[in-house]
């Protein structure tokens, strides 16, 4: 690839940056500087507030904990309960399965991106391409994702790599969408 096809994107990815820097700007009376400083843009330039590291970081761990704490009660009331000699390869088989399952029919209960923990955080689990709803189709695996591979997440989350979804500040973003400055120019 030739300096000249690199010049384009570099710019447009510094206008993109510019922009974004005057939308904060102008956002911070009606946010405050803390929520302008959260302002991020979709892949479509629609603007959003990203959630607080420590939201995102609450809404996974009560997720988190829900989830690995009905596992591990299951796996204890059969192991405890049954009279089977091998109760204790049971039990364990039975918690890590529902390891694997649980996230999945949590996150179809809560397709819309707002489980338990974003509800208590004020939190959503958004695509990162346009902000809609993850969706029936996708919120199972995100679940199973956000719970499973937590510890990954949050290094991914930190690093930026490959976000597909993101974790939005709902009611930051809401009084964004009041103020009337709602997409990148």
């Amino acid at each position: 690839m030739t300096e000249e096809m690199r010049q384009p994107a570099a710019l447009a990815h510094a206008d993109r940056r510019a922009a974004l820097a005057e939308a904060r700007a102008q956002l911070a009376p009606a946010l405050g500087p803390e929520a302008a400083r959260r302002v991020r843009a979709f892949e479509n330039g629609a603007l959003y507030v990203d959630s607080t590291m420590s939201g995102a970081l609450l809404a996974w761990l009560v997720d988190s904990v829900l989830l690995y704490g009905a596992a591990v009660t299951a796996a204890i009331l059969y192991g405890t309960g049954a009279s089977d000699p091998d109760r204790a390869v049971g039990a364990v088989v039975i918690g890590l399965a529902l390891i694997v399952v649980l996230p999945f029919v949590y996150g179809w209960a809560f397709r819309n991106g707002r489980a338990l923990g974003g509800v208590m955080t004020g939190t959503q689990v958004v695509r990162m391409k346009d902000g809609t709803p993850v969706g029936f189709a996708k919120a199972g695996w995100a679940m199973l994702v956000r719970t499973v591979f937590l510890p990954f997440l949050f290094w991914a989350a930190i690093d930026g790599v490959g976000q597909v979804r993101v974790s939005i500040d709902r009611t930051a973003t809401a009084r964004l969408h009041d103020s009337g400055i709602t997409r990148l120019p």
